[in-house]
């Protein structure tokens, strides 16, 4: 990963798809499924777990790249211990309102649950308060306003990937 930060200002002119971003004040993350206990955090119980910091390029099949964003936030393995993955739990499912993707679990658990990008509070527009970002993932896979963590047994619904190919007018392979 690129160890070199980014300008914000580059962040701030990537293009944006619509979608309403929650209030923070009033948004809430359930982590679920195959779990020993269920949380319901808000942004100030994020901001109160061991932040991690990660650095990673950020690019969309739209054929762009910003590089080396630092991103900063709660990793989902912390979320997991937190919760306790019970039996059976492999993989995990992220969902925001329409959007949501599966991830098998150890691929989860090097993923990051982030509330900041290049040291300011992310934005809105860009997925604040909390976005997920999938280290080299796919730019659909770091979901915008992540609401929902379940742990499951096998995977779920893919409809971020369907939504970004249907956007660039391409086939879901």
């Amino acid at each position: 990963m690129p160890d070199q930060p980014s300008d914000l200002t580059v962040l701030d002119a990537l293009p944006v798809h619509p979608g309403d971003a929650p209030d923070p004040s009033t948004w809430r993350l359930r982590v679920d499924g195959l779990v020993d206990e269920a949380l319901d955090l808000g942004v100030d119980d994020l901001q109160d777990m061991t932040q991690q910091l990660m650095v990673d390029d950020f690019a969309c099949l739209e054929g762009w790249t910003v590089p080396g964003i630092r991103w900063r936030g709660v990793a989902v393995a912390d979320l997991l211990d937190r919760a306790g993955v019970a039996a059976g739990g492999s993989w995990v499912q992220i969902t925001a309102d329409d959007f949501s993707i599966p991830i098998p679990i150890a691929e989860a658990r090097t993923a990051l649950l982030a509330v900041e990008a290049n040291d300011e509070p992310l934005a809105g527009p860009h997925g604040g308060p909390a976005r997920l970002v999938v280290p080299g993932g796919e730019c659909f896979t770091s979901i915008k306003w992540a609401e929902h963590i379940e742990v499951r047994s096998e995977p779920g619904d893919n409809s971020a990937r369907r939504i970004a190919l249907d956007r660039l007018g391409m086939a879901d392979e």
